[in-house]
Order: structure tokens, then sequence, then C-alpha cells
């Protein structure tokens, strides 16, 4: 790896970094002003969190996936909430598809959009799953690390620069993540592994998927443009994967990282093979 391409990393990491942690203090200050009335306006409006994070999701590039984690870490969003918005996005790799194939990159945006909300609706049904790293807001919208007369976190500043004690972490995982990618993608020929077994690029796509990042996702947009790789394939990596959006979750909570990409694995596979019964 040359080192023009680990600078170039770096680069990214840094402005990933800086954005996500900006998020995050957005969320705090704007919970702060309103004196938790953001948090508790959303714990008691549980059911239309799903919708709000579905939409983020959707939304072109990584900020909805973005404010969503930002959103989860801080205890406003549901699990559930989480979910829907890491089914729907399909983060930078929106823009290439509705540049290369627009009729069909509309169509698959709203059809994860829509799925995304029922998965999130669903998950809240069925459990509360993981509780967050930092602490929740509870039914009065004031959040327990945050707003006892003793903690340390009570003012803005306070809040702000405990905030941005996690920006370290961000930015290790990130780069870590990034540099492993990037090697692998120098010494492994990923399009190669290719071949006409459609079952096997769809478990193929839906393992490369788990990647948190957003280059991978690209050869299978670039390869079913290009007419390489059937619809099958391509679901299943867009289901799969989530952009950068799993970065920032994967730094803060590891659990929720990979209880989301399971089940977003076993998704992708299930999507995939169905498809495979009717492309």
């Amino acid at each position: 790896m040359t080192a023009e391409t680990i600078l170039d990393i770096l680069k990214e990491s840094v402005i990933l970094t800086v954005v996500v942690v900006g998020l995050m203090m957005v969320v705090e200050v704007i919970n702060f002003y309103s004196e938790g009335k953001i948090g508790a306006f959303a714990g008691r409006t549980k059911k239309w969190q799903s919708l709000v994070a579905g939409i983020l999701g959707a939304t072109p590039g990584c900020i909805g996936g973005y404010v969503s984690v930002s959103m989860y870490t801080k205890g406003v969003f549901s699990f559930g909430a989480l979910m829907s918005m890491m089914v729907a996005t399909t983060g930078d790799e929106a823009f290439l598809m509705l540049a290369m194939i627009p009729k069909q990159a509309v169509i698959i945006i709203l059809a994860l959009m829509v799925l995304g909300i029922a998965t999130g609706l669903v998950v809240d049904r069925l459990t509360n799953g993981p509780e967050p790293t930092l602490a929740p807001i509870d039914k009065e919208g004031h959040c327990h690390a945050h707003h006892h007369k003793d903690s340390p976190h009570t003012t803005l500043k306070s809040r702000l620069l405990h905030t941005a004690g996690h920006a370290l972490k961000v930015f290790l995982w990130t780069f870590g993540i990034m540099m492993v990618v990037g090697l692998l993608q120098q010494r492994v020929d990923i399009e190669s592994w290719i071949s006409g077994n459609t079952a096997l690029m769809v478990l193929l796509a839906a393992l490369i998927g788990l990647i948190p990042q957003s280059g991978p996702h690209m050869i299978f947009v670039t390869m079913f443009a290009s007419g390489l790789v059937p619809l099958p394939v391509l679901l299943a990596s867009c289901v799969s994967q989530d952009g950068h959006a799993g970065l920032p979750l994967i730094a803060e909570t590891k659990k929720s990282f990979f209880i989301a990409k399971g089940i977003k694995l076993a998704m992708a596979l299930v999507i995939g093979y169905a498809a495979m019964l009717f492309c």
C-alpha cells in the first residue's frame, strides 16, 4: 500500500470522525436546550421511530445513517429504529445506482425503505434489543448519565466534552477497518471470485456486504449495470451492506453492530435466494 493511499484513508477517516462526532454533539445540544422534550417525545412515539429512521436511511449518502446511529447511542432511537435505518440505507452507493441504473435504483431504494420500516416495527414488537453504550433517555426525557444533580455532565460544555471523548475510538475503528479493506482490495481481485453460479454469488454478495464500508458494494452495482450479475445478487448486497453507517456503530457498541449485521445477513440470504425464483 502506497503512502498516498494511506494518506487518503487517513483523510477519509478524519472527515468521517468529525462528521460523526459533530452529529453526536448536535443531538446533545438539541436535547440540552429542549430540556429533554425531544427525548420524551421520541419515547412516547416509539412506533414512529422506525418510520423516521427508515426515511433517514433511504436518503442517499451516509448522513442519515450517522444521524440514526447517533440517536440510537444517545438512547433516543430504539434498536428497531436502528434496524430500520440499517436495512433501508445503501449509503453513498445510492448515488452510483441512481446514475447507472436510475429506474431500478428508485425501486430498490423505496423497497428497502419499506422493508426497513417493517423490520424495525417487527423487531421492536418482539424485543427491546441490546442496550446502547450510552445511558438511555427515560420517559421524562432525561438521560440518566447526564441529568443527575451530582453528575459531572450536567452542563452543556461537559456533555460536549464527554461526547468529544468518543472521537478517538471512532477514528481508530474507522482507520483500522479502512486499512484492512484497502489491503484486501490490493491483494485480492474480488471480481475474479464471481462465477456463473448465482447461488454462490448471492452468498458472496451477502458476506461482502457485512464489511462496514461503501466500497465493496460498488463492485456489485457496477457489475449489475454491466449485465455481469443478475438482480438477486444486487439485492443481497443492498440488504446486507449499510455503507459507512456501521463504522460509528461498531465503535460505540459492538454488540448492537454484530446483532444488527447478523439479522441483515439472514435477510439478505432469504431475499437473494427468493429472488432467484422469479428472476
